[in-house]
């Protein structure tokens, strides 16, 4: 099966479980706990201040890989852990 198909099926049993939910609400928290939602804000504003034409794209462009970096390692890790969990729960039955 391919890594799209497995992706798909995963997403649909989170979703359907409501686990999809739950996970995006401790990531939402850790998150605002962490810092994060106000050093990616700062990361936009001074995109935008910076640039001469700014729009969206750009913006995206400059933020998301700088925002995908600043997500604290205990949080990815917790979180595919929360994951792992929740797959072996759904093999074994």
């Amino acid at each position: 099966m391919a890594d799209a198909q497995i992706r798909a099926k995963v997403n649909q049993k989170l979703i359907e479980s409501g686990e999809y939910e739950r996970l995006s609400q401790y990531l939402r928290q850790k998150l605002i706990e962490t810092g994060w939602y106000d050093q990616v804000t700062e990361l936009a504003f001074d995109s935008l201040r910076t640039q001469e034409n700014p729009n969206f794209d750009r913006l995206i462009d400059f933020v998301e890989p700088k925002a995908l970096a600043l997500v604290p390692e205990y949080v990815k890790v917790e979180l595919l852990s929360m994951i792992k969990r929740f797959l072996e729960g759904i093999v074994d039955k």
